[in-house]
């Protein structure tokens, strides 16, 4: 490669690094040749900018060679005077092992950033034309097929690829001319790997096919960006008419065209618990959407939390609850944590009640077991079930409540949304 092609590369490596708006970073490297041709890059870059870097290589044993790769990750950082951190996985799963290692390779890289790095990743153009098919085949809608950003966030990581534009010829004539150690993944020849099988038996013969095949994908990768905006520029605009309190009005939703039903559920799980819903799953809810079932039909989702229909709303609810107590005594004195909630004196001088309920202190917490009676008017009791009922709280908040005994008698149901008071403290 000769200067000027350098220059063009460090220009805009240069420039995406810039665009992040951060002068910290953390890079990525496996010991492959992209990684290894960016670390020189980004260290050539930080000489003579104010710029602070560090590595990190995930380990994840799986190759017969990931020792080597590691040991010449080490070997390319103390050449360079650069901090590395390491981190050893296993990988326990035998399905979907790609997506399985990537997504535990980005936990373990973003538990190891500091909060002021952004994260630079060695993805380069032939990477993006791979995703586009792997997604493709996959059944990705425009979102997917928009591929990979130069500049984008994920887990509220900002994170940077400043070699998406450039080919992985480019790279590999720069890495021979500079004599660049690397070591290749021995795994990467194994093409019962969608990835390997798309890289080195569908690209191939389809760029032989079609000399313009890179311009030829290029083009479509904005194109399917130019129709994802447009899709999300309208769910943004109707976003407020359909979702309400984080719950989507399933029958508001219908009444718009039902090519629109499925853009606008992965759009609202993109926005609501930053979850890209894969084919399967939008699947699964959109026969929930479709049918008249109401009595609590559900989704566990891959991420443990669940898409749940209750009178003709989806809602998005952990699928338990962590450190749910029996009981508990509280003496009114200071605010006071029950299991994963808390209640505090303010929220009950509030309501009013604390007072009263000073007077029958010590209070004994419970959660809701589904027999408990309070006291609503002056001669009778009603089942807590039957105004729970009445209130259309679902099954899920009803666990959440905490009930407030004096002497077994119920005289407070607290929840998020509604709070309960016995006509004792009235």
């Amino acid at each position: 490669m000769d200067n000027l092609n350098l220059t063009k590369v460090k220009k805009k490596v240069y420039q995406s690094l810039k665009n992040t708006g951060y002068n910290n970073f953390l890079l990525a490297i496996s010991g492959g040749s992209d990684s290894l041709f960016l670390l020189k890059i980004v260290h050539e870059l930080s000489n003579e900018y104010d710029y602070s870097i560090r590595a990190i290589h995930v380990n994840h044993n799986f190759s017969p060679n990931s020792g080597d790769m590691e040991n010449y990750c080490v070997s390319a950082c103390k050449e360079h005077d650069i901090e590395l951190v390491i981190k050893n996985l296993n990988c326990n799963t035998k399905s979907n092992i790609e997506d399985h290692m990537r997504d535990h390779r980005y936990r373990e890289i973003f538990t190891a950033m500091n909060h002021n790095e952004a994260l630079i990743l060695g993805h380069h153009f032939d990477d993006q034309i791979e995703t586009f098919f792997y997604r493709l085949f996959r059944g990705s809608s425009p979102n997917g097929l928009s591929c990979m950003k130069e500049i984008s966030e994920r887990e509220s990581r900002k994170i940077c690829r400043p070699l998406l534009s450039f080919s992985k010829k480019t790279i590999e004539k720069y890495v021979e001319e500079k004599r660049i150690k690397f070591i290749h993944d021995l795994t990467n020849n194994d093409i019962s790997f969608d990835r390997n099988y798309i890289r080195k038996n569908i690209i191939p013969t389809v760029k032989a096919k079609w000399s313009g095949f890179s311009k030829v994908m290029k083009h479509n990768i904005m194109l399917q960006d130019s129709y994802k905006n447009i899709a999300n520029d309208y769910c943004k605009a109707i976003f407020d008419h359909i979702v309400s309190n984080k719950q989507v009005d399933i029958n508001i939703l219908k009444s718009y065209p039902k090519y629109l039903h499925s853009i606008f559920l992965r759009y609202f799980m993109s926005q609501s618990i930053n979850y890209e819903l894969n084919k399967n799953e939008l699947s699964s809810i959109l026969k929930l959407f479709y049918s008249e079932n109401n009595d609590y039909p559900k989704l566990i989702l891959k991420n443990n939390l669940s898409i749940i229909r209750y009178n003709n709303f989806f809602y998005v609810v952990e699928d338990t609850i962590k450190n749910n107590l029996i009981e508990q005594l509280w003496d009114l004195k200071d605010d006071i944590f029950f299991g994963d909630f808390k209640l505090t004196i303010k929220e009950l001088k509030d309501r009013g009640i604390y007072d009263c309920l000073c007077k029958k202190a010590p209070i004994m917490l419970r959660n809701v077991k589904g027999k408990e009676r309070m006291m609503l008017n002056k001669h009778n009791h009603q089942e807590l079930k039957k105004i729970f009922q009445a209130k259309n709280i679902p099954l899920w908040e009803r666990q959440r409540f905490i009930l407030l005994f004096s002497d077994d008698e119920l005289l407070v149901a607290c929840g998020a949304e509604h709070t309960f008071i016995s006509t004792e403290l009235r």
